[in-house]
């Protein structure tokens, strides 16, 4: 099993996700306190193994995000997840640091 820590920024919420091979797909939970995350991940408790090689527009992760802010990291974090877990990706985290800079 691979869990993973998404802090979705302004929001403050921190998401906690597991992610565990099962049979040919991947058994997901979501611990957060944000409702539309909770909601949304209602809909992915088991996803198939394919999840981790469909592109964006016919994904089941981001297609189910629908009712997600547009810029939520969390559709990223489970897939990246997914993935580490399928050992098709190093377990190395991803970041994104926004910095105001003077033009």
């Amino acid at each position: 099993m691979i869990e993973g820590m998404i802090d979705a920024g302004a929001c403050g919420f921190i998401n906690k996700v597991k992610v565990k091979r099962k049979g040919l797909g991947f058994k997901i939970e979501v611990e957060t306190k944000c409702k539309l995350v909770e909601k949304y991940a209602e809909d992915l408790e088991n996803v198939d193994k394919d999840v981790v090689f469909k592109k964006i527009p016919v994904n089941p992760i981001y297609q189910t995000a629908d009712i997600l802010h547009p810029v939520c990291p969390v559709p990223c974090g489970i897939l990246k997840t997914c993935e580490a877990e399928a050992g098709l990706a190093l377990k190395k985290s991803v970041k994104i640091n926004l910095e105001e800079k003077e033009e």
